[in-house]
């Protein structure tokens, strides 16, 4: 790579950067004074509301019980690749695979943007991969 493309790549992800700064910054003041902590709560909640109801499902586990915000570990009854094979069937973007960590460990999160709908959808269709 010459010294031309560098710079030029270098100007491109300064500008990708101020770029996200800016959109964090718009989001951010369009939430509000309590905007932070209200989507921190939202955050933390809907991790919760999932954890709660994959652990109903036999085969699924937290991996710790330690604390957690909105990601957590959760072991599966099968792998988390046969598993996000499935849910990408349905057009659902699975949880990342940390089974090198956790035995058939399963990486998910909830953010403020996730519906109790969607919770509700991936945790039917956990519940039928259970039996492969």
């Amino acid at each position: 790579m010459n010294a031309k493309h560098y710079h030029n790549l270098t100007w491109i992800s300064m500008f990708l950067v101020g770029l996200i700064a800016l959109m964090v910054t718009v989001y951010m003041a369009a939430q509000g004074k309590q905007g932070l902590r209200h989507i921190a709560k939202l955050n933390y909640h809907k991790s919760h509301y999932l954890a709660s109801l994959l652990t109903k499902i036999p085969g699924y586990s937290l991996a710790s019980d330690g604390v957690y915000f909105r990601e957590f570990v959760v072991h599966c009854p099968r792998s988390p690749a046969e598993i996000n094979e499935m849910l990408l069937k349905h057009k659902i973007l699975g949880g990342i695979d940390v089974s090198d960590r956790y035995e058939n460990g399963m990486l998910l999160c909830c953010t403020e943007l996730t519906t109790k709908d969607e919770i509700n959808v991936l945790v039917d269709l956990l519940a039928q991969a259970h039996h492969p």
